[in-house]
């Protein structure tokens, strides 16, 4: 539509011809209920011959009128040009029913001397406005119904530029987190060196090749994690009691990559910066239509975790790949933190 002129989108013909169709056929119909075949062929011809009446007037209104005055806050001169243009088009369709509808096809219908008076043309224009208040309805929840899906779809736009850019931050940010952490361990334990670096070479094989898709299935999923966890357990020894559970077939379930690995990542870098000792549990269990990993942490000692960063971009990844069918649960006390991610097929 363009403000200022009649446009009617090459699209959209078949829409308001079908409307116009389904108005014609409708109102034939009630106005013959109780009549014989004359009736009914007498209002078909009626709302035929005064179409083009019916169509200019609601189209005026629509696409010239309103735009150019009410929407432009001119509110009164919208009245005005509402009024002046039912008095114009209820005199031309008074003229054109009683002239060539029914004096042509049934003259017991035929209008009186002087039906052109006031009273008549106001009661014939406010009746035949129920098309416009109608026409317009639906042109509203057209454009209400367009703008939802507009605004749907540059949200979705949104997530997935947000989704692309967490997924090329994660992977330096992944990287710079095990050369700090192969630092620390080169000033404090240099014997454990060499095994950490092929512990860190065989994780950023599959990390930076095998990773490439939204959804990768879930036996890689559980592999990356597991060694990510082998680099810490070598690298920080005994202050770090780790398990790592599978259960179920993961050949069947796909997930987005690294869910889990971010979470623990943020509490392995508390183990790596005090000497305390601390406990973690991850569990991978895929049962037909049903999915949880869970990672656990814990330790004697109190500690702080944050992850309201990760937890929040975990939210929307889930919500891109599985809408309405997944679940994040945390629990954190004082020294305790669990984060369980649900996803149901």
């Amino acid at each position: 539509m363009k403000t200022g002129q009649i446009h009617i989108d090459r699209k959209d013909v078949i829409l308001h011809s079908a409307f116009w169709l389904i108005w014609i056929v409708s109102f034939t119909i009630i106005q013959s209920i109780g009549g014989g075949a004359h009736e009914y062929f007498l209002w078909l011809m009626y709302y035929l011959i005064t179409l083009p009446v019916f169509v200019l007037h609601t189209y005026l209104v629509a696409y010239w009128l309103l735009p150019e005055t009410f929407f432009k806050g001119k509110i009164w001169l919208a009245f005005v040009g509402v009024f002046v243009f039912l008095i114009i088009f209820s005199v031309i369709e008074l003229i054109l029913s009683n002239e060539l509808v029914f004096k042509v096809f049934d003259k017991s219908k035929v209008f009186g001397p002087g039906y052109l008076n006031p009273a008549n043309i106001i009661i014939s224009g406010i009746g035949n406005h129920y098309i416009i208040l109608v026409f317009l309805a639906i042109k509203v929840g057209q454009s209400w119904y367009l703008s939802q899906n507009q605004t749907a779809g540059l949200l979705q736009i949104k997530m997935e530029t947000e989704l692309e850019i967490y997924k090329y931050q994660l992977q330096p940010k992944l990287i710079l987190s095990l050369v700090e952490e192969l630092d620390l361990i080169s000033q404090k334990e240099a014997e454990k060196l060499p095994q950490m670096i092929i512990n860190i070479s065989n994780f950023l094989n599959h990390f930076l090749f095998d990773v490439k898709d939204e959804l990768i299935p879930l036996n890689l999923e559980a592999k990356l994690t597991d060694e990510f966890l082998d680099i810490h357990k070598h690298a920080i020894g005994n202050r770090l009691n780790s398990s790592f559970i599978v259960n179920g077939n993961l050949q069947a379930h796909v997930c987005p990559p690294l869910l889990l690995i971010p979470f623990i990542n943020s509490a392995i870098k508390l183990v790596y910066e005090c000497n305390n000792s601390f406990e973690s549990t991850v569990i991978i269990k895929a049962e037909k239509k049903y999915l949880l990993l869970t990672f656990t942490f814990w330790s004697e000692d109190d500690f702080r975790l944050i992850n309201n960063e990760e937890t929040e971009i975990t939210k929307k990844r889930l919500m891109f790949s599985f809408p309405s069918k997944h679940r994040i649960i945390e629990n954190i006390d004082a020294n305790f933190a669990e984060i369980s991610l649900e996803i149901f097929n």
